[in-house]
């Protein structure tokens, strides 16, 4: 996907036209004009364009207000000369006019109470007549009619000219944005909401790529250029304006400019958009320049690194692959016949660019070359499959030149700023997939097409080449399943997730193969996600089998956020003191212990979002014993990040903390369910919320970005708790990692944070296992692991890897508490309390003191353990 930002196109002026002076013929000055038309377009005469303009890349010789006069009202007849040099003895193709209508009225000069300016009527209705003398000694006439040859000044939405268009070409929007602060639109009366509304604009207006300037917040005018076409022997001299109005009001026609055009085809009649490849230079940003026309875009050519097409990566399909930028840039252009374009220093004419993808151009100094990339051009209806059954998944097509090609009703450009995703595409790296139901279409070019489908980390992704012919209609898919842990009562969800609509959740839900998507609540300062959701949007998918359940992540920035899970009502507030979480100077008003007990209370869990960070009052709240889980976020390839590390340090204490995984996801550089929770069920137990709370809360967890990983100690799983003598004893502990694609690397076994046992694979394997003994003779938490030297390309770069929650061992006489974990530990509590008690915004004392009063009693906790197990030492 492109990075950059295109700049602004460079707007050219056509050689093949010449403004016509019509200094001689004006009849009404702006004061003049704005006494018979309308009352509403006065002040819209004063914004409208004057001189020397170039209007949609034609030229035009406009009257000035410092001349008075400026305007051509066609009045009962007036004549106009029509001088004009032709460009090299061209032939006069068109002459274009530039003007507008009055908006109808009634004889007495009034519209329908109920009829706003804006509302065009009546279609069709003559106005002027226009007749041109030819040099062949005959004349064109020509009916100027309403909505046909010219439109009202001011026109609402929906009331666009059939043979004329507007003065002002839709304009180009970089989707990438920055965007204005939002002005207020204009309120149209009750009634006519759709045509004359205008709204403010906001960044989803911007994703649309366009502005167009109808209607206007401020009643601005629009000048219609209609283009006249003149046969190959007709060249005119002059042009005789008639009003067919007969004076009523609202009739009067208004010219403002013409210009005769010396080309083969229409200048307002554009081709239809085409994809043009440049190679031989670095402006990947940069679009060309366009008279007749518009440059669209300009995106860098680019490809995963490592690719040479499908079945050649040595990257696992389906998530990702780092960029590999080339040198060349795709141009999106459309353009007149006669348009001409501009790169760097070599213009050339529309009509020169190759029209097959076969074909090529250089430019003169050889530096350049372009060539057209062929257009999808077969719609093909593709369904994919999984057991015999529809199967939603993720899907990326790409063009033999590196193109991603969209499924039909979605961005070949996704999006991936942080909340603006619209939740039908995903952006790994140099990969761009969507997210589709089981049957969908796609438009393709001839000739081969790579074709990827992913359906989570347990079916066998498909990577193959398709070569698509004129006849190509139709496409199935069948995707396979290695791995399958349901009937054996495994559950997956993803715990942390933001933005989407519930039913776009589902949607990824079904197609990244998760369970249960915990869509979180959360407020960022004056701006809040989801909230709208909490109330009805819990809800599962047609076939029962995935379910969004709204919760919140309620975020202090200083002493940490937690996702609050399945509670049976909000947890508000959902940001306790300022920026950026709550609103800027927001007090301290609420503690996480605060929101954990409320959460509760709702019959929810509570998990300690993306851990451990921010890593403040979550110390304290574990000691305390609010906290039911601890989410990892991303892993590292060495499983020695942060979050890792810290989850040891409190296990090291004898905190027992089953791990979840949460993607945090919210942009679509973050794919759903990319690090997951398998949870473990009660045997025979339905897979509702409450079945996988209680099995989270026990324990029988692991989280992963790939693999599944089992683990028994003795027959137990992870979240067990076995018990020995005081003399210690032995465990038999088997591991088994498996995945769909050849992603494990290793698998070890963690004792109380040290790695006592590993079998490794130096080339990747899709299984592996580990049997070993091991000796216990104190407390002890026993963990299984799997390594990955591949990685998946999101926004938050996660090592395909797996971690299982821990099985406990408690030795009788001899409990769990690393002293230095410990102290560190307090050393958190510690300045969380100095926090609260300092620099906090709180206004009361009273609050402040109690506040701290709380986080120190973890201290105190903590402390009185640490005292007991030093004194019991030999």
């Amino acid at each position: 996907m492109t990075t950059g930002r295109s700049a602004p196109a460079l707007h050219l002026v056509s050689p093949l036209a010449r403004p016509v002076d019509l200094a001689n013929g004006w009849n009404a000055s702006d004061a003049e004009l704005g006494a018979r038309l309308h009352p509403l377009y006065r002040a819209g005469l004063g914004r409208l364009p004057e001189g020397d303009v170039v209007l949609r890349g034609l030229p035009f010789s406009l009257g000035t207000r410092a001349a008075g006069r400026r305007w051509v009202i066609a009045g009962d007849g007036v004549s106009l000369e029509l001088s004009s040099k032709a460009p090299g003895g061209a032939r006069p193709g068109h002459l274009v006019v530039a003007h507008f209508a009055d908006s109808w009225r009634d004889p007495r000069g009034d519209r329908p109470a109920g009829m706003p300016v804006g509302w065009v009527l009546p279609t069709g209705e003559p106005l002027a007549r226009y007749e041109l003398a030819l040099t062949n000694g005959r004349t064109r006439t020509l009916d100027v009619r309403r909505r046909f040859e010219i439109a009202d000044g001011i026109i609402g939405w929906g009331f666009l000219p059939f043979e004329a268009v507007g003065h002002r070409a839709d304009e180009v929007i970089d989707w990438r944005g920055p965007f204005a602060r939002q002005e207020p639109g204009r309120l149209a009366p009750a009634g006519h909401a759709g045509p004359l509304t205008t709204l403010p604009g906001t960044w989803a207006a911007g994703q649309s790529g366009a502005r167009d300037y109808v209607p206007s917040a401020t009643d601005d005018l629009t000048l219609w250029l209609h283009a006249i076409a003149l046969a190959e022997d007709e060249a005119p001299t002059s042009l005789r304006l008639t009003s067919l109005g007969e004076g009523r009001p609202g009739t009067d026609v208004v010219l403002a400019g013409l210009t005769v055009f010396y080309g083969t085809a229409s200048p307002l009649g554009l081709m239809p958009r085409r994809e043009l490849l440049v190679t031989g230079d670095d402006e990947a940003d940069s679009l060309p320049g366009v008279d007749l026309g518009l440059a669209i875009r300009s995106r860098p050519l680019q490809r995963a690194a490592g690719w040479s097409g499908a079945g050649s990566s040595t990257t696992p399909a389906g998530w990702g692959r780092a960029v590999e930028p080339l040198a060349g840039r795709i141009v999106d252009v459309a353009l007149a016949p006669d348009a001409r374009i501009t790169f760097g220093s070599w213009t050339l004419a529309a009509g020169d660019l190759p029209g097959r993808p076969a074909g090529g151009l250089s430019s003169p100094d050889g530096t350049l070359s372009i060539r057209q990339l062929p257009e999808p051009s077969v719609r093909v209806s593709v369904s994919v499959s999984a057991g015999g059954e529809p199967a939603p998944a993720r899907v990326r097509f790409v063009s033999a030149d590196g193109r991603y090609l969209p499924p039909l009703g979605h961005r070949d450009e996704v999006n991936p700023g942080i909340f603006e995703d619209t939740g039908a595409g995903l952006v790994l790296g140099a990969d761009t997939y969507a997210y589709v139901p089981g049957a969908f279409q796609v438009d393709l070019p001839l000739g081969a097409v790579d074709v990827e489908v992913v359906k989570g980390f347990d079916h066998r992704p498909v990577r193959t080449t398709l070569t698509v012919g004129p006849g190509t209609r139709d496409l199935s898919i069948e995707l396979d399943r290695p791995i399958d842990l349901r009937p054996a009562g495994w559950v997956t969800s993803d715990s942390h997730v933001h933005f989407l609509a519930p039913s776009t959740a589902l949607l990824q839900a079904a197609a990244e193969d998760v369970t249960f998507v915990h869509l979180l609540a959360t407020q960022l300062g004056d701006h809040f996600i989801n909230v709208p959701d909490v109330a009805w949007g819990s809800q599962p998918d047609p076939s029962g089998r995935h379910s969004v359940i709204v919760g919140s992540e309620n975020r202090q920035n200083m002493l940490g956020h937690l996702a609050l899970l399945g509670a049976s009502r909000p947890v508000a507030p959902f940001a306790s003191g300022g920026a950026p979480e709550g609103r800027i100077g927001q007090a301290v008003t609420e503690l996480l212990a605060d929101w954990a007990d409320q959460c509760h209370a709702a019959g929810g869990l509570v998990v300690g979002a993306h851990f451990p960070l921010p890593l403040a009052e979550i110390a304290a709240d574990i000691v305390a014993g609010r906290i039911d889980a601890l989410e990892m976020q991303c892993f590292a390839p060495g499983l020695d990040n942060p979050s890792i590390l810290e989850w040891y340090r409190f296990l090291n204490c004898g905190y027992r903390l089953p791990v979840v995984g949460g993607t945090d996801k919210m942009s679509a550089e973050v794919p759903l369910g990319a690090v997951r929770t398998y949870a473990h069920l009660e045997q025979d137990v339905a897979p509702t919320f409450g079945a996988w709370s209680a099995a989270v809360r026990a324990g029988r967890t692991f989280a992963t970005s790939g693999p599944v990983i089992l683990m028994s100690v003795d027959g137990h799983e992870p979240g067990a708790v076995l018990t020995l003598p005081a003399t210690g004893g032995t465990l038999e502990v088997l591991v088994q990692a498996r995945a769909a694609q050849r992603v494990i690397s290793a698998v070890e076994l963690v004792v109380n944070g040290r790695v006592v046992a590993r079998e490794a694979s130096a080339s990747g394997t899709t299984e592996l296992r580990l049997a070993t003994i091991l000796e216990v003779r104190a407390g002890t938490w026993i963990a299984a692991r799997s390594l990955s030297k591949h990685q998946i390309q999101s926004a938050f770069m996660t090592s395909m890897a797996a971690h299982t929650s821990p099985v406990y061992v408690e030795v009788r006489d001899h409990p769990q508490l690393a002293a230095d974990d410990a102290e560190a530990i307090l050393a958190v509590i510690d300045g969380t309390v100095r926090w609260l008690e300092t620099i906090a915004a709180i206004d009361d004392p009273a609050v402040r003191a109690a506040m701290a009063a709380r986080i120190a009693a973890s201290g105190t906790t903590l402390r009185d353990r640490l005292a007991h197990r030093l004194a019991e030492a030999p």
